[in-house]
């Protein structure tokens, strides 16, 4: 049964940003990863112009420079390719409702529609099935399980560990809950309207 739940496709997403502000920050570097069968199959990266030099903070957080983002694609190229790579699938990510909200403005901006899809939020999952771990980050979470990182805050790299952190998540709920076959990541995922 517990095969049923990890024959689940899922993509697993991540984006960096040039602010928390969705209304006037933009997307610089998307990570996707999809998921089937319990293994990583596929990934989408890019960096994307902003229309703008990128602060300081965001050039130290993430080690994105101006000069790495000039002749990136701009999100009106992008989206439709992202939107393909995800398609109906499940999303999953780290705090994954922000990530979603840019989806959402992008979507509405150039394709006049709503964002909507399942999703699954590891940050909110880990406080629920760890909650004696003093701290949820993407970082803490890596290192509770073992999960080798390079650098955090690249989008690809992000989107690799938060997939591993959230099949070891599945772990935990299928050996500490015993989970039928009625489980599967839609039902568990929360409807995607943000």
């Amino acid at each position: 049964m517990k095969d049923l739940l990890l024959e689940d496709t899922f993509v697993v997403l991540d984006f960096e940003t040039t602010g928390f502000d969705v209304r006037y920050a933009e997307v610089i570097d998307i990570g996707i990863v999809r998921v089937e069968g319990g293994m990583i199959t596929e990934t989408f990266s890019s960096l994307v112009d902003p229309g703008f030099f990128i602060s300081e903070k965001i050039k130290n957080l993430t080690g994105i420079t101006n000069a790495m983002l000039v002749g990136s694609p701009k999100m009106p190229r992008l989206l439709p390719r992202i939107l393909g790579f995800i398609g109906d699938n499940v999303i999953v990510g780290h705090n994954v409702v922000q990530d979603l909200k840019f989806l959402d403005k992008y979507t509405r901006l150039y394709m006049n529609r709503r964002f909507k899809r399942r999703y699954l939020c590891t940050l909110e999952l880990s406080r629920k099935v760890l909650p004696h771990l003093p701290s949820h980050s993407l970082e803490s979470l890596a290192d509770y399980f073992g999960i080798e990182h390079g650098r955090l805050h690249r989008a690809l790299e992000d989107a690799l560990v938060t997939a591993q952190v959230f099949l070891e998540l599945l772990n935990i709920l299928w050996n500490n809950y015993g989970i039928g076959d009625f489980f599967s990541l839609k039902k568990l995922s929360k409807s995607g309207r943000i």
